[in-house]
C-alpha cells in the first residue's frame, strides 16, 4: 500500500509545478501590461505638456508682433513696408526674441522651458496690393510659430485690421493696458482681430 501512495503523491506535486508555472506566467504578463500602461501615461503628459509650451510661445511672439504692428503702422502706406509680394518672401520683424533659440541670448524664454519662437507677416490674399506687395487696406496677417521641448510645434495666425478712427479722435473700442485711447493716432486704433491656430506634434 505504501507503493500507490508515494505514486499519487509525485503526480500531484507534478500538477502543482504546472498550476505554479501558468499563474506566474499570468502575473508576469500582468506586470509587463502594468509597465506599458504607466510609461503611456507618462508619455502622453509629456507631450501635453511640451505642447503646451509651444503653443504658448506661439502666442507669445504674436503678442509681440501685434505691440510692433501697433507702433509702425502708416497712417498712408498702412504695413506695406512689412509685406512682400504674393508672400514669397514673408518678412520676420524686428521683435524681441524673434527666430532666437532657446539658450540663446535675447530668447526671452528661460532655458528650462525649451522654447523659442518665429513671426513673419504676412499680406491677406484678398488686398488689392496682394500681388505687388502693397497692404492697399491695412490688414495683415500675423503667422507665429512656437517651439517646445521634444519637437513640439504650434502654430497661431492672427488676422489684423486696423482701425479708422482719425488722428483727433478716440478708438472706437476699448482702451489697452500701456496704450491711449484719445488724441494718440492709429497706432492705437487697431480694430477687429481674428485668428486661428492648429499644431502638429
Amino acid at each position: 500500500m505504501a507503493r500507490p501512495l508515494r505514486r499519487r503523491r509525485q503526480d500531484q506535486r507534478g500538477n502543482a509545478l504546472v498550476l505554479a508555472l501558468v499563474v506566474m506566467t499570468a502575473l508576469g504578463t500582468l506586470a509587463t501590461l502594468t509597465v506599458f500602461s504607466v510609461r503611456g501615461g507618462l508619455q502622453t503628459s509629456a507631450n501635453d505638456r511640451n505642447h503646451s509650451v509651444a503653443l504658448y510661445a506661439a502666442e507669445s511672439g504674436a503678442a509681440v508682433a501685434m505691440d510692433f504692428l501697433r507702433t509702425n503702422l502708416n497712417a498712408s502706406t498702412g504695413w506695406t513696408a512689412y509685406v512682400s509680394a504674393n508672400n514669397a518672401s514673408p518678412v520676420s520683424p524686428a521683435i524681441t526674441g524673434n527666430n532666437v533659440a532657446n539658450g540663446v541670448t535675447g530668447n526671452p524664454f528661460g532655458s528650462d522651458t525649451g522654447a523659442s519662437y518665429s513671426v513673419t507677416i504676412l499680406n491677406n490674399r484678398d488686398d488689392t496690393g496682394f500681388v505687388g506687395g502693397i497692404d492697399a487696406d491695412k490688414r495683415v496677417v500675423i503667422h507665429a510659430v512656437g517651439y517646445g521641448p521634444s519637437g513640439a510645434v504650434a502654430t497661431v495666425e492672427w488676422d489684423v485690421l486696423s482701425g479708422t478712427s482719425s488722428a483727433q479722435r478716440p478708438c472706437n473700442n476699448l482702451a489697452q493696458k500701456g496704450q491711449a485711447a484719445d488724441n494718440a493716432g492709429l497706432s492705437d486704433c487697431l480694430g477687429s482681430v481674428s485668428g486661428s491656430s492648429g499644431a502638429t506634434y
